[in-house]
């Protein structure tokens, strides 16, 4: 019997050090959004919500609206990307916040 509660208390001894430590968190992999065009104006939303998503993610890589909008922009193609392209000048000379 007492060799079982000398188990239990070791037991208990390395459970409780463990515990006082926080789980380490480890950002989880995202697969990159599709493209938009904005041929298909139905898949806007989705599109919109897969970044809302990634930046939720990894807030530390995305602290910053310039690097969201950098990073988001460079999924648009066709006239959606001709468009950012026209603009992207003011987007880019913007306060970085």
């Amino acid at each position: 019997m007492q060799k079982m509660t000398q188990i239990m208390a070791n037991f208990q001894a390395g459970s409780s050090s463990e515990s006082s430590r926080p789980p380490a968190f480890k950002t989880l992999f995202m697969k990159a959004p599709e493209c938009f065009d904005g041929t298909q104006p139905f898949k806007g939303r989705s599109f919109i919500q897969s970044f809302q998503f990634i930046f939720h993610n990894d807030p530390a890589k995305f602290s910053q609206e310039k690097r969201k909008v950098s990073y988001s922009t460079s999924f648009l193609t066709g006239r959606d990307s001709k468009c950012i392209e026209a603009n992207l000048s003011n987007i880019t000379n913007q306060d970085p916040n």
